[in-house]
């Protein structure tokens, strides 16, 4: 009979049990828009950096940033916009930049949220920016906006952003490499 060594049998377990398949990413990329779905309910999708995916407007929570398209306070044209549902100023415009490569070069080079100006809204949203985002319950993003569309013909008027991410889920205001 042949015996069987506990080594051969603990280290596939140990394997397996320290794959977490449940494990949110930190970053990425995504693309929201302010499509709105729905019949009785409306509601659009925005995105969630806690959970990394697109959520809707009616979940609870609902999502950490939604894209908009309107005219911002103060101004006379449509614009697209990021917003965010936190009762304070979410946004902090860390650079504009004339390509993507300086732009992904200044948003790798961004360690940590620092202390920007804090503003309401995103806006005007641009190609080849980067923003921190300071979401409702106190934790930091940057993002690196790669393409804003609009469509102020359409109406309402259609906005869209893809966007590169990073999420520090501890509340620290350095961002994970």
């Amino acid at each position: 009979m042949m015996k069987i060594k506990p080594a051969y049998i603990l280290c596939p377990l140990l394997l397996i049990s320290g794959c977490n398949k449940d494990e949110v990413p930190l970053s990425g990329t995504i693309t929201i828009d302010n499509q709105i779905y729905g019949t009785s309910i409306f509601y659009a999708y925005g995105f969630s950096f806690s959970k990394a995916v697109k959520v809707s407007s009616n979940d609870t929570p609902g999502p950490d940033i939604t894209v908009q398209a309107g005219v911002v306070t103060g101004g006379v044209v449509i614009e697209p916009f990021l917003s965010a549902n936190t009762f304070k100023p979410s946004f902090g415009l860390a650079g504009e930049y004339a390509t993507a490569s300086e732009a992904q070069a200044a948003f790798n080079a961004l360690s940590d949220a620092g202390t920007p100006v804090w503003i309401d809204l995103a806006a005007p949203l641009k190609n080849n920016q980067v923003w921190v985002i300071r979401t409702g319950d106190d934790k930091y993003a940057k993002i690196r906006t790669i393409e804003v569309v609009l469509d102020d013909v359409e109406l309402p008027p259609f906005a869209s952003c893809k966007f590169q991410w990073v999420y520090q889920p501890d509340g620290s205001k350095t961002f994970p490499q």
